[in-house]
């Protein structure tokens, strides 16, 4: 993706975005769409926590 990511299925309360390193690179709250344009090109793990307090996890790749 370039610009955002959608999350499908999971009504998210919170989602962490780590990068390849281990090192969050931010967090948004209360949305199921993440904006990543700000972000260097890599793969992320995206950390979701739903409202039922379940963590998911998905990774996803920026492209510039």
């Amino acid at each position: 993706t370039k610009e955002m990511v959608m999350i499908d299925d999971i009504e998210a309360v919170e989602v962490q975005v780590y990068n390849a390193l281990g090192q969050l690179m931010k967090t948004v709250h209360d949305t199921n769409e993440i904006p990543v344009s700000d972000l260097p090109q890599g793969v992320y793990l995206l950390r979701i926590a739903d409202a039922e307090g379940r963590n998911h996890t998905a990774r996803v790749a920026v492209k510039e």
